[in-house]
This record gives structure tokens, C-alpha cells and sequence, in this order.
């Protein structure tokens, strides 16, 4: 792999690499080149972020990280957080129901 020149590079590096997954996602015919890694190495990652901000101190580097770490996690996240409110809804709902068959129960019980 060759080491990128700027931050914007290693910007668009990681672009390309997204691409190129969500074309092998849908079936899209993807040529080989080299990027980053999907699971990066600690120290690869420190290297190759040193290599392109070398005068930048502890701060900025868990800055990047994180921002590194949250492109990776960001959609996981999202899909999570809308399966979960999806199903906070079915539960409000499942609920209601049980509260209007419980209702419709007692009111029969009354009737017996």
C-alpha cells in the first residue's frame, strides 16, 4: 500500500474503500486496490495517521481515531437505533392490544 500524501487523501482512500464495499454488496464487478483495512491494526493505523500529521500531539490523534472509529460504527449504529425504535413502536402496540383485550375481557366477566 502506498502511503497517503495529506488527511484529505487518506479522506478519499477511505471513500473508495466504501465504494468499492457497497458495489461487491450488490453483486458489482470491484477490481482490487489497496486501501485500508475494514479491521484495522492499532499500530498500522497510528503509522499511517503519523505519517500524514506528524507534528500533531496525543489529543488530535484520539480525536482522529474516534473520528475513524465512528465512520466504521456510524451506520451500525443508526440501523440499531431504528430496529430498536421499531420495535419500541410493536410494543406500544402489542400493549394497546392487550389493554383493550383485557378490558374486553372484564367487561364480559361483568356480563356472566
Amino acid at each position: 500500500m502506498r502511503n497517503a500524501q495529506c488527511a484529505r487523501c487518506l479522506e478519499f482512500e477511505e471513500e473508495i474503500r466504501e465504494l468499492h464495499q457497497r458495489l461487491a454488496a450488490v453483486g458489482q464487478y470491484v477490481t482490487y486496490a489497496p486501501g485500508p483495512s475494514p479491521t484495522p491494526s492499532v499500530e498500522h493505523e497510528m503509522q499511517r495517521w503519523l505519517a500524514v500529521n506528524p507534528r500533531a500531539d496525543a489529543a488530535a490523534g484520539f480525536r482522529a481515531g474516534w473520528s475513524r472509529l465512528a465512520r466504521f460504527v456510524a451506520p451500525k449504529l443508526r440501523e440499531w437505533e431504528a430496529r430498536w425504535f421499531l420495535s419500541m413502536r410493536e410494543n406500544d402496540r402489542l400493549r394497546a392490544r392487550v389493554g383493550g383485550l383485557l378490558r374486553e375481557l372484564s367487561r364480559l366477566n361483568d356480563r356472566g
